[in-house]
């Protein structure tokens, strides 16, 4: 037996949390509604397996947190367990970003309200930073995936075109629903 190198391990790993192109759509939702977003705006290329592109108008990312935004394991959403008791978002572990980066290139760019402007960040195969530079985004955040190699690594990605766009709607529909309760 040997130890696998620790990028197989994230790769691995990050197959449990995204599952489809369908479920980084799902994650990228949610933390745009966690973020207080009234609006989400979802776009997709060639259904979503050359990029996907998800802006909200939630509150941004801090430039304190910009280093570790994409950490896994890193959340905003609790300091330990006793607060999942009064949990009351839809994402929490800190895993969505930081699985995403394992198989895709990902470029946030992000401003909060006391932003003079907006930073878009290169983030690697880790999560880590690899760039950044000032953008002109409006308060929110945009998370940009490039993803033609995504299809290579998710375990279930063989969807049909079809299948996916009907999961689309589906998710699309559960969180009007659910937003408007």
């Amino acid at each position: 037996m040997k130890q696998l190198p620790a990028a197989t391990v994230r790769l691995l790993s990050s197959s449990q949390i995204i599952t489809s192109v369908v479920s980084v759509v799902k994650e990228l939702i949610e933390n745009s509604l966690d973020a207080g977003a009234t609006s989400v705006d979802v776009k997709l290329e060639n259904y979503g397996f050359d990029k996907i592109e998800v802006r909200d108008n939630g509150e941004g990312i801090k430039a304190v947190d910009a280093p570790v935004m994409a950490m896994k394991y890193y959340t905003s959403k609790i300091n330990s367990h006793e607060d999942l008791e009064n949990l009351t978002t839809y994402g929490f572990r800190g895993e969505a970003l930081g699985s995403i980066c394992c198989i895709a290139e990902v470029l946030i760019t992000t401003r909060t309200a006391a932003d003079n402007f907006s930073t878009q960040y290169v983030l690697d195969g880790s999560g880590h930073i690899l760039s950044q530079k000032p953008s002109h985004l409006g308060q929110g955040k945009k998370v940009a995936l490039y993803t033609n190699i995504l299809y290579l690594f998710c375990l279930n990605c063989w969807f049909k075109k079809k299948k996916l766009l009907g999961e689309y709607k589906y998710i699309a529909l559960g969180l009007v629903l659910i937003k408007a309760s």
